[in-house]
């Protein structure tokens, strides 16, 4: 099992030099660092209430005609975000989010905060080796002007080890999902998501995540690309 985890992981790790590799190479490319904490709140009624904090710095931009990788490797704030939401199990396998963001933008940048509202459904079903979810969301965005999104995303989850060999955890966590996005000012727009992640429970309520999330934004119009360093902390009281 020890030798199975490992040739899993090298898999993992290549894949993901490979794609970095990739994405480095084209144009319009920008690379950003997320970590996130969140505590959840649960009880043994169908209700949980997560608050979190987040932070996103941008670390890589792809210059036009640059080759120097000093130059383009410039930390920059995006923003410091708080967030809520309020959750309720419908039945086994279901349940019906909403939540709100508040981003303080202009500590960083020249822009304006925003306000995100989001309600979602997800669906998430465990099997014997693995487990796959489902989730729709529809988020409203408001700034100086408003643009509203619809987002569906498939998400497949397997172990990399088995759970009696460790108290810690191990999954990895593949999902896809696609994003449309409008406003009164924006042409309506399309972008994909790929991400690919470790999810390890360090201790019995304690979840921390590390991985890479690839967007492929508004490919239908004037397409560029995003990476993302993701990192989460999760605590579940």
């Amino acid at each position: 099992m020890i030798i199975l985890f490992s040739k899993k992981f090298r898999y993992l790790f290549f894949f993901l030099i490979l794609l970095f590799g990739k994405l480095s190479a084209q144009e319009n490319f920008i690379g950003y660092i997320n970590p996130a904490i969140s505590l959840t709140l649960k009880n043994e009624s169908p209700w949980s209430y997560t608050f979190g904090i987040a932070q996103r710095n941008i670390v890589y931009t792809d210059l036009e005609n640059s080759s120097n990788f000093k130059k383009e490797t410039k930390f920059q704030g995006q923003f410091l975000e708080l967030n809520h939401t309020t959750s309720r199990r419908i039945g086994v396998h279901g349940k019906f989010t909403a939540g709100i963001k508040y981003r303080f933008i202009e500590i960083f940048t020249q822009k304006h905060n925003e306000t995100r509202i989001n309600e979602q459904y997800s669906y998430s079903k465990k099997y014997e080796h693995f487990s796959i979810a489902h989730r729709i969301r529809l988020a409203q965005r408001f700034r100086n002007y408003t643009t509203y999104r619809t987002r569906y995303r498939f998400s497949f989850q397997v172990p990399l080890a088995p759970k009696e060999a460790s108290s810690n955890q191990l999954d990895l966590v593949t999902s896809l999902e696609g994003v449309w996005e409008m406003g009164k000012i924006e042409t309506p727009n399309f972008g994909v998501r790929y991400s690919n992640y470790l999810k390890c429970r360090i201790y019995k309520n304690t979840e921390l995540n590390f991985g890479l999330e690839y967007r492929y934004r508004n490919f239908t119009q004037n397409p560029y690309t995003q990476l993302f360093l993701i990192s989460s902390l999760k605590i579940t009281m």
